[in-house]
This record gives structure tokens, sequence and C-alpha cells, in this order.
């Protein structure tokens, strides 16, 4: 369950929502970064049994009431059949609200790491002789981005300043980035979800590191001016991304190297990812599990670029290609970006592997690419990926290559990164 630093237990009453609050049942609410559990004396059903369910709650913490969301339930019976005891899991709990339509007029999230990919000053520190020191910062300061849909993002930073230091042998200030995506009109919870997924998707292509989202609340009741959210959102993943050191030189594209065009590209990125979303699909499936299995990296990389490249020509022209002929249409596009152009007998390598591991095809075994070969294949199909998705955010063939010319990038597309052995083409 994400959100979480250590597990929480919260003593409360439950119950159905279709039952009403005086059939509510005393509990105990657990939950952790592994998901949460309703632990209660009795059942809210006659079984024990639940399966999709939505349940509220009564909490006795900062949170007063809470809605569980996607309730799973299973029982302890006696002989006879008597419910002793239930358990109840949830992998979506909104603390702060008693409603089964989650929505608001506006989320506000962070994405860890992001703040290192804006690479922006956030103190100046004025050190002066030994008998003083002079550090300056706004305790808070935003920047906004106008979205499509009467939606607007704010990007902020709201600092925390310590007060009372008489005695004390330190001072910390936590200057935090945040997010806030905020509507003229209230949203349900799932396209509010979707504007927070699209915005990380994007900051996570540019920098090609995984930003996960922490802190996840929503403005319902509350006021948005105020900047406190009334509802917290606590949830579980089947495959959390858990976040790592920032790597500077993995960067597809620098924020300074695209401040003025930040705010088109933003606007851009949201068009595209919902319009499209199978490529992005694929793609992120890869760069989530990050090399975990190399044969899924490289077919979803594969299924990605061909996506990618139908809807600049099948999609338009109607035109059918074979995936040899698709790979050798995108070498001809890409030709200046190689600083060796890929031979045909690699193209083909990459069709059959595709071709070996995506249908189990046995006459295919012995030509197709294995281990450390697979993996910078599928690296490298990736890498024209990172190309065609800039060029559909609206930038030139050639500014995509000249902002992507880093040397990860460079050596992806000349197909030298990883060990190499005698059978490589």
């Amino acid at each position: 369950m994400k959100d979480t630093d250590t597990p929480q237990s919260l003593l409360g009453r439950f119950w159905l929502p279709t039952n009403g609050e005086d059939t509510a049942i005393s509990g105990v609410l657990d939950f952790n970064d592994a998901g949460a559990a309703v632990r209660l004396e009795g059942a809210l059903t006659p079984t024990g049994l639940l399966a999709d369910a939505i349940v509220f709650a009564r909490l006795q913490s900062r949170h007063e009431k809470a809605t569980l969301f996607n309730c799973f339930a299973s029982a302890s019976k006696r002989g006879d059949g008597t419910v002793v005891s239930s358990k109840i899991e949830s992998t979506h709990i909104a603390l702060g609200s008693l409603r089964e339509d989650l929505g608001g007029r506006g989320v506000k999230f962070r994405l860890l790491g992001s703040s290192t990919w804006f690479h922006e000053q956030c103190f100046d520190a004025d050190i002066g002789d030994q008998s003083e020191a002079i550090v300056r910062f706004k305790s808070f300061e935003s920047t906004s981005y106008p979205l499509s849909d009467e939606l607007t993002l704010e990007r902020f930073y709201s600092a925390t300043v310590p007060l009372g230091n008489w005695g004390s042998e330190q001072f910390h200030v936590d200057r935090p980035m945040g997010f806030r995506i905020v509507s003229s009109r209230r949203l349900d919870f799932d396209r509010l979800w979707a504007m927070m997924y699209r915005l990380r998707r994007f900051l996570e292509f540019l920098s090609q590191q995984h930003l996960p989202h922490t802190h996840l609340m929503i403005f319902d009741e509350a006021d948005i001016e105020r900047g406190i959210p009334d509802i917290e959102i606590r949830h579980s993943f089947l495959h959390a991304v858990k976040p790592k050191k920032f790597e500077w030189d993995d960067q597809l594209v620098r924020f300074d190297g695209i401040q003025d065009r930040f705010p088109t590209l933003l606007l851009r990125w949201f068009e595209v990812h919902q319009a499209y979303p199978e490529a992005f699909d694929r793609y992120f499936a890869a760069f989530d599990r990050d090399r975990e299995d190399v044969i899924l990296h490289f077919l979803w990389n594969v299924a990605a670029l061909e996506e990618l490249h139908k809807l600049r020509t099948t999609r338009v022209t109607k035109k059918e290609f074979s995936l040899l002929e698709r790979l050798q249409d995108i070498r001809t596009r890409w030709s200046t970006a190689f600083k060796v152009t890929p031979s045909d007998d690699v193209l083909k390598q990459i069709k059959d592997s595709r071709h070996y591991y995506a249908h189990a095809a046995g006459d295919l075994r012995d030509k197709a690419a294995k281990d450390w070969t697979l993996l910078r294949y599928g690296d490298f199909v990736a890498a024209l990926s990172n190309l065609e998705i800039l060029t559909l955010l609206g930038l030139s063939d050639e500014d995509a290559i000249r902002l992507a010319n880093s040397y990860w990038m460079s050596e992806t597309l000349a197909l030298n990164k990883y060990p190499t052995h005698k059978a490589d083409p």
C-alpha cells in the first residue's frame, strides 16, 4: 500500500453502504506497504464473504471516516457454520471520505526524484565570515501550466520552517516539490488518477528515471485555495516501482534544454498519451520492469515501436508493413542518428527474435538472439521509440536527435552496449 512509512493500526466501526451505519461492527484496520486489512469480530454478511465490495468506516484517528474499495473478505467459522471472525482485504482506501463515488476538483501528490530532474536552485547560501551565514529561500513558490479540458497543473515548493530554536543545535528546513492538478468541476477518482499518472509518465520519459508517486490526496469538499486536501488515498499495486538513486547521465532530455518549450510539450503529451494508449502502455511496461526479464523487455519494446510506427504510416496511409519493413523504414528515417547504421542482418535477427519469443516459433530457434544480444536489441528498439515519441510531441527529427544525443542513446543506437560474442551479426 503506497504512501505509508510504517505499519499502522486504527480502531473503527465498519459497515456496508447498503445496510446503514447502525449495522456497523467493531474492528481494526491495519495497513502498510503490502496492503490493507480489517479484522472484525463477526462479519458484515451472514457468510462472512465479500467480493469486490465497498465498505464504510468510522475511525479513531485524524481521519474520522474512510471508504474501502475493492474489498474481499474471508471468515473463520465454528463447526455449526457460525461466523466467529472475518478479515477484509482492500486495495484502495480513501481516508476522509464516506462516498461510493470518490472524486473531487483536484488531486495533490509528489513524484519522488522529480525535483532532481527540474534541477532548480531552492536555497541561496551566503557564507560570510565565521560569525554569520545567510540562507535565502522562498517559503512557497509555484508555476502553473494549462492542460486540456479546463485542467491546470501547478508545480510548487512549500517549505516547513521550525519555530522556537532557542537552545537548539540544528536548524532544518524541508522544502519538497509537489504537484496539483485542478479542474473547474468535480471529476471522478479514475479521471484524477489518470491525470496524475499521465504527468508521472511524461517526467519519467524525459528523465528516464522511475518517479513513483506518493502523498496522493484529493480536494473534494476542501477549499483548493487553502491548499489542504480533505481526502488521503492509500493504494496497493500488483507491481510496485521503488525509487532509486537518480542517475544524471541516464536522462533522455534535461529540463534546461526544453524549459521554454516545456508547457507546449506537456500539453502535447497529455493529448497523445490519451489518444494512443497502446504504444505507451507497452513502452512503460518494459520501462517499469527495468530489464528484469530480458525476453519481455525485448517484446514489449518491439510492440511499442511497431505501434508508434503505425501512428505515422498505416493509421494515415492505410499501407501495411511487415515487421522487417517497419524496421527498415524506421532505420531510413533516423539514418543520421546512427554512428554505425544497423545492417539488414541485425534487423532480420530482431524480426526473427520477435517471432520466436512471441509465438514459440521453434524453426527460428537458431536465428533468434539470446542473452546479452537480446538485451542489446531491447534497448536499441527502446531508443528508436524515444526518437519516435519526441517527434510525436511536435519536435522535428533533427531536434529530437540533438536533444537525445546523450552518450547512452548514442551507444545504444550503435549497438555497443553490453558484452558481445562471435555469433553477433
